[in-house]
């Protein structure tokens, strides 16, 4: 079973940070995010061992300031969410509600402070007013630029203006399937490159039987 642990102080002492002697640990106490989220991997003396997820850092954290969490009872239902972006444990208020269905609100996967940072990088509006002028017309024929698939705009397909999520710079039309993918994709070249890489690695683990 996975030790997964939190740590409200945020404040320990980094691995592969200003190393000390034959130590792997910095001697300089630092800070991390608040209520982060991470997994107990061994313990040293006083201390707790623990792999941050959010940061991909290992600590070493203080006992004392390390509490257990069942990652499986947090999130809408519960009275605590982890953030799907800092990867920490904050009460559900901290997140905004995006909808309500029939087993009660639903809120966004990110915390309040992560969406913030998030909406800095929303289309720019000056280009924003200009894609609006050439935005495809409802009724006329459309080809997305990645899929290749052809359709009516605002009948067949929902035709959406696509931006660069790091640089608020807008890129094309394209239709809004194709704009989710790049969306779960984090927009991110390394991304959709490692993605590819993924499906080329694996196509040998199929079986040609099936």
């Amino acid at each position: 079973m996975t030790d997964w642990v939190y740590c409200p102080k945020g404040q320990g002492f980094l691995h592969g940070g200003l190393l000390h002697e034959s130590s792997a640990v910095s001697p300089r106490k630092s800070h991390f995010k608040v209520n982060a989220v991470g997994i107990r991997t061994d313990f040293d003396g006083d201390f707790a061992v623990i792999w941050l997820i959010g940061t991909n850092e290992t600590w070493n954290v203080p006992v004392k300031d390390v509490l257990d969490v069942d990652v499986v009872k947090t999130g809408d239902k519960w009275e605590h969410k982890i953030c799907n972006k800092c990867h920490c444990l904050l009460p559900v208020k901290e997140f905004e509600v995006n909808q309500r269905n029939k087993h009660g609100l639903v809120r966004r996967p990110s915390c309040r402070e992560c969406r913030t940072d998030i909406d800095k990088r929303a289309p720019k509006s000056l280009q924003a007013k200009r894609a609006a002028k050439r935005k495809p017309k409802i009724g006329t024929p459309f080809q997305c630029p990645i899929c290749k698939k052809r359709s009516i705009v605002g009948i067949t397909a929902r035709i959406v203006v696509d931006h660069n999520h790091h640089t608020g710079d807008i890129r094309d039309f394209i239709c809004d399937s194709c704009n989710t993918g790049l969306v779960r994709f984090k927009n991110g070249k390394d991304c959709l490159k490692d993605a590819l890489a993924y499906i080329e690695e694996r196509e040998w683990m199929v079986d040609s039987s099936a």
